[in-house]
């Protein structure tokens, strides 16, 4: 018997034993594709054209910034990516209402979403692990990290165990990033970031060291106080929406320290939507591309409609939007052009720098 039927024998046996998942060759390791995490500028400046599949990553930042928000979008496209496999909502906050979640995800996935409120991070992972081993959940989000209670705080809070939420969530990351990649679901930690006392302004985010190494991805969400859009509703001037920047500050799947741009809506008007505002990056990033040439108040592409004179362009960018919304096919084609050019205007779409230097910088 060849070296390679002894070692093909040894691995059919080693299935037979411990599963399929669990035993292969090297070249037969599943190669999960990326599923957009809504921003083309933050597929780009992860590197890897959007959230891996298979992983355990972060999303940290301060109150009000869109983290639950964007993790909640993202479930709606990997339900969409993978219509016959669920997603997983564990809030440990006890914070969403089902409204909130319904104008997020949409009426036709609601029964998709399995959502539960553990009592505390050791329940969490029990849950975690039977719904992701079950095979039949795509992506799950623990909402969060730094919001975790734990037993080990133990029935008395006046006897507290120090480091508790440490060790819990320790053992929440080593589970999630043995059964993530096993059963293909990408987990998401929301994470809060916390003030640097010691003056380095690096990320802290509490959840020890273990959640820190477990993860691939670790995205830093700032939202500008700055650039925000205000409208006047119901006769009162609110803020509707604002600029938020995110920083990868670790990166496993390509070179770490890009910082990404998008504009966000927090209210739902007819003017600009909902959460990401994903037009606006397509015509933005379109002429940053010259995917779109704009001259004047005239937009030009070759998959637009033709006028009266065969020419393929519209006239205001709001007839383009109207246009690109309206039109999927149209929408993919210029997605698709934009993100073969993105790479040549790298430090416009997402300026890379020191992973450790503050988000601010970035910002400037």
């Amino acid at each position: 018997m060849t070296a390679t039927a002894k070692l093909t024998k040894l691995v059919s046996d080693l299935k037979s034993q411990f599963g399929d998942d669990s035993v292969m060759f090297a070249n037969e390791i599943p190669l999960e594709p990326p599923i957009s995490s809504g921003s083309l500028a933050l597929d780009f400046a992860i590197g890897h054209g959007g959230f891996p599949s298979d992983r355990v990553i972060e999303l940290a930042g301060e109150e009000g910034c869109g983290k639950t928000t964007l993790s909640l979008l993202a479930a709606t496209r990997f339900l969409d990516a993978q219509p016959e496999r669920g997603a997983l909502i564990m809030d440990l906050e006890h914070k969403l209402s089902q409204d909130w979640v319904r104008t997020l995800v949409g009426d036709d996935r609601m029964e998709r979403l399995i959502y539960v409120q553990p009592d505390h991070i050791e329940q969490a992972t029990n849950i975690f692990r039977q719904a992701v081993t079950s095979g039949q959940v795509c992506i799950a989000v623990l909402d969060s990290i730094g919001g975790a209670p734990t037993i080990r705080r133990n029935d008395n809070a006046e006897v507290a165990s120090y480091g508790g939420n440490s060790l819990g969530v320790g053992e929440f990351a080593r589970t999630a990033a043995a059964l993530s990649s096993k059963y293909r679901c990408l987990t998401i930690g929301i994470n809060q970031t916390r003030a640097d006392m010691e003056g380095y302004h690096r990320m802290n985010t509490p959840g020890g060291k273990a959640w820190k190494h477990a993860v691939i991805l670790r995205i830093q969400l700032k939202r500008s106080t700055r650039e925000t859009v205000e409208l006047t509703l119901n006769g009162e001037k609110i803020t509707v929406g604002h600029a938020v920047y995110a920083k990868v500050v670790k990166n496993q799947l390509n070179a770490p320290g890009r910082t990404a741009m998008w504009w966000f809506y927090n209210v739902p008007t007819e003017d600009f939507g909902f959460g990401v505002d994903t037009l606006d990056e397509i015509v933005r990033l379109g002429i940053l591309t010259k995917v779109i040439s704009q001259s004047g108040g005239w937009y030009t592409h070759p998959a637009l409609p033709a006028d009266k004179k065969g020419d393929n362009k519209v006239n205001g960018l709001t007839s383009l939007k109207k246009l690109i919304y309206a039109d999927e096919v149209l929408k993919q084609t210029l997605v698709s052009e934009i993100l073969t050019r993105l790479e040549d205007h790298a430090s416009e779409v997402a300026p890379i720098s020191d992973p450790e230097d503050p988000i601010e910088e970035a910002m400037a």
